[in-house]
């Protein structure tokens, strides 16, 4: 890691991200980083994901396939053509992509990986990979007021705000001066 804030650490840290300020345990997919060449907290986020989108396509595509197949003698072409779309956009939820691909993940995969990786009190690995050692004490969670210190719940309240001081007021009631390094917006572009 080499960006200032890491630089600042006494120890080499391997993984990093942040804690969501959403009222409950979530780490943030936001900003992760890790160190040159990946680690496994990665790989087995990257692994999940994609069989997360295999699976849900190969499911969504046979249910498509079997509803399709039952109704289309009893439905007209504009009536199919519009069932087509409901089937493609009922895809994916919010909340099973956030579970999936985004927080959800992310915390699962940080927790598990700990838990199985739990430093010996000589800082040593129970478990090695690849014959590579990655320490816990090298994963770091940083608190939400590094990269998300503006609360998701208000998300709603900033984009209502027509004037661009007010705005920047409410965002910077939230900023902790020499703390905060990013400022996660909740725009939830993606959906």
């Amino acid at each position: 890691c080499s960006s200032s804030l890491c630089k600042k650490s006494t120890r080499s840290i391997q993984f990093f991200c942040g804690a969501s300020n959403v009222g409950c345990i979530e780490l943030n997919n936001g900003l992760i980083g890790c160190r040159k060449g990946g680690h496994p907290i990665i790989w087995n986020m990257m692994e999940s994901i994609s069989n997360y989108f295999e699976n849900a396509i190969f499911q969504h595509t046979a249910e498509n396939v079997l509803l399709t197949s039952m109704l289309s003698p009893f439905l007209d072409s504009s009536t199919m053509g519009t069932l087509k779309y409901i089937q493609q956009s009922k895809f994916s939820s919010s909340m099973e992509v956030v579970e999936n691909t985004g927080p959800g993940l992310l915390t699962r995969s940080v927790c598990r990986w700990l838990v199985r990786n739990a430093d010996d009190k000589n800082g040593n690995t129970i478990n090695e990979i690849a014959e590579t050692k990655f320490c816990v004490s090298q994963v770091v969670v940083f608190p939400s007021l590094v990269f998300h210190p503006f609360p998701n719940h208000l998300r709603k309240k900033l984009s209502t705000l027509s004037e661009k001081d007010a705005k920047k007021s409410l965002l910077e009631s939230f900023v902790v001066s020499g703390h905060t390094k990013a400022v996660h917006l909740w725009g939830c572009s993606w959906q």
